[in-house]
């Protein structure tokens, strides 16, 4: 097998592809059909490798997944084409933002009653209350 990780021949094939004008985003099983011929992998070999790729490919920047399972490199597609607005990955309807709000209101209450619960162990010389009689003195 080769020394070449299967991302950075898959980024290598897709650029070559690019250089010769298939813009068109390239199916999962025909990287990985291309891949093994390029790298001289058997069906077998792949067939070991093929999770730990898929995921490989998805986690690195250089490449999106578009539809029907297709990949293109990012460096190809429009910004506006491959860019994700977390506004509208985490957007909230209004039960969900009461909700947010209800559990602040309770943690800023809860965090409040630990306050005061603190602010009782201490005296007016802020000096530590314990029920403790471990004193040098005894010693």
């Amino acid at each position: 097998m080769s020394e070449k990780s299967l991302v950075t021949t898959a980024y290598e094939l897709m650029s070559e592809a690019y250089d010769r004008g298939d813009r068109a985003p390239k199916p999962f099983l025909e990287l990985c059909s291309e891949i093994c011929d390029r790298l001289g992998l058997s069906e077998e070999e792949f067939t070991r490798l093929v999770s730990r790729f898929y995921t490989d490919l998805t986690l690195d920047g250089r490449f999106v997944i578009k539809e029907n399972n297709t990949w293109t490199l990012r460096e190809h597609e429009k910004y506006k084409d491959v860019h994700i607005d977390m506004n509208d990955v985490y957007s909230m309807d209004e039960e969900d933002l009461e909700e947010v709000k209800e559990l602040e209101e309770d943690g800023e209450e809860i965090q409040e009653e630990e306050e005061e619960k603190e602010d009782s162990n201490y005296e007016e010389d802020d000096s530590i209350v314990t029920d403790d009689d471990d004193s040098d003195e005894n010693n």
